[in-house]
């Protein structure tokens, strides 16, 4: 009797010491949103439709009868093999109007030259404004007091969009604890809960992961400044060593944080009520993008109260020369992000920008030290995790994968809960009706089915304690200097991708499009 009871309190000791499980995540699968259907988009349910209506419209015309059924099974068998058989990694659906674009763009000329040199300046001193490169659309440069500094503010006309960015620390992958990270992650995503059913006006946020080369010999060069030669030379024999010792492999990694607000009546109306109350005593003009850009620094004078309650510090805001800087230093890597003297809206962009090449994007800055151009490759992320990963499951993209010069971006469309919740009963009930109809047909069960229904019973007892909606999509640009080296990064990117649990596809032929999301304009998603 007493040798169980004392083996039942060993048992007890040794399951309250027992680890606790770390907590898990799961993001559930991608789905197109169509009117009808369950995994296709409008447009291929309209190519469908269209085969049908020809072949049934050729089997009622058609008097001759061998070609009758030749239309009449042909139109609908193309529409269904434009949509469903893989071509090239996707379908001829897709890659229609991709290469219908890219040959668009051969005929009206890859090459992008900036006229900064040549614009001048007014004789007010504003200076000439100046186009920005294909695929960035019609963008207007603001300012507007953020604290003690100012944020720059963009107006994107072709988007309908007003965004801004700030500069925040890192997440530190690697550097925390996994109990400090879950903690951190539950505080961001109570973040996005306020940011999306609050009464504000942002509805999307981006997260930008710059990943560059440091000075290795950094360090090396300031000792050499600042050390004493008076110093015990055992003492500088022992610091060399230890200084030999150390990985001459080093990085900078900078971290932002894109606010994107959408133009609606309601964001009109309160911007203008701001401007007019902010407007000059004695002027009549009311300037409505002034009171967007107050309207935009009000935001984010918010969310960097709930980033500070998240333990997430914010460095800086970006103003227009520190944005112009960052842009900047995206197309050409060699410019120093923190180096913002004479950086202007105009100066953003690069000299010449060549779109010729349909497996990357060359660019080139007038700083250049070399006449050759960086070449850039962006990917999109195809497939998230399916199956359950821990909070650094990022990691090997984001720290391990040294010596490539890379920009991770996720931007993230906010729902509110009630919003959220009406589209997971929508996908539910979907779910069931699909399971009813396959057992009627005794069809076996896809065990990939299995698995989403229970990420999305997990979704939904997230929504329903108040988590909000997020819709995200990922970008991955990469840059080398050479074609030859952009091709080794981009494998060793995909190589760490996998260990991330990601699929990446490549973005060929379009690459100058999928740059611009990976630039801190919060877009690549749609609404």
């Amino acid at each position: 009797m007493s040798t169980d009871s004392a083996s039942h309190l060993g048992h007890v000791s040794h399951m309250s010491h027992a680890i606790s499980p770390r907590r898990t995540y799961l993001i559930g699968r991608a789905r197109p949103n169509a009117i009808v259907g369950r995994n296709r988009e409008t447009g291929e349910i309209a190519l469908i439709i269209g085969g049908a209506f020809l072949g049934m419209m050729c089997g009622l015309l058609v008097p001759v009868l061998p070609v009758r059924i030749v239309l009449l099974m042909g139109f609908p068998l193309l529409a269904l093999a434009a949509v469903y058989v893989p071509y090239r990694h996707r379908t001829f659906y897709r890659w229609y109007e991709i290469n219908r674009s890219y040959r668009r763009l051969l005929r009206q000329g890859t090459a992008y030259r900036s006229s900064a040199m040549e614009a001048g300046t007014r004789f007010d001193g504003r200076e000439v404004e100046i186009g920005p490169p294909p695929g960035i659309g019609r963008i207007s440069w603001l300012a507007a007091p953020f604290g003690p500094d100012e944020i720059a503010v963009l107006l994107h006309a072709d988007r309908r969009t007003v965004t801004a960015a700030i500069e925040i620390e890192g997440p530190g992958v690697g550097l925390r604890d996994s109990e400090d990270q879950e903690a951190l992650v539950d505080r961001f995503g109570t973040l996005l809960k306020h940011v999306a059913n609050g009464d504000g006006f942002v509805t999307r946020l981006q997260m930008l992961a710059r990943t560059l080369p440091a000075d290795p010999d950094a360090h090396a060069k300031d000792v050499a400044q600042r050390g004493d030669d008076r110093s015990p030379r055992w003492l500088q024999q022992s610091y060399d060593q230890l200084q030999s010792m150390v990985s001459t492999s080093s990085e900078q990694h900078r971290a932002y944080l894109v606010a994107c607000m959408h133009y609606t009546r309601e964001l009109a109306a309160e911007a203008q009520a701001l401007a007019r109350a902010a407007r000059p005593k004695g002027t009549r003009r009311v300037d409505r993008d002034a009171g967007l850009a107050i309207v935009m620094a009000r935001e984010l004078t918010d969310i960097c109260s709930r980033l500070q309650e998240a333990d997430i510090r914010v460095r800086q805001p970006l103003g227009q020369s520190r944005l112009a800087s960052l842009v900047h230093s995206m197309y050409d890597p060699d410019h120093p992000i923190d180096h913002i003297q004479a950086m202007s809206q105009r100066n953003a962009w690069p000299a010449e920008l060549d779109a010729v090449e349909p497996t990357y994007l060359q660019a080139k800055t007038r700083e250049s030290a070399t006449r050759r151009p960086w070449c850039h490759a962006t990917a999109w992320v195809k497939e998230w995790p399916m199956t359950p990963v821990g909070v650094n499951f990022l990691a090997p993209l984001l720290v391990h994968t040294p010596d490539v010069i890379r920009t991770v971006a996720v931007t993230m469309d906010l729902e509110p809960t009630e919003v959220a919740i009406e589209r997971m009963l929508t996908e539910k009930t979907n779910d069931v009706a699909e399971a009813s109809r396959a057992a009627k047909m005794n069809r076996t069960v896809d065990p990939r089915d299995v698995a989403a229904h229970s990420r999305l019973d997990q979704r939904g007892e997230d929504l329903a304690s108040g988590a909000a909606g997020v819709n995200l999509v990922g970008y991955i640009t990469v840059s080398a200097r050479s074609p030859e080296a952009l091709a080794r990064d981009k494998r060793t990117i995909r190589a760490s991708a996998g260990k991330s649990y990601l699929k990446l596809e490549w973005c060929d032929r379009e690459h100058h499009r999928a740059f611009v999301n990976t630039l801190p304009f919060a877009t690549g998603i749609r609404r």
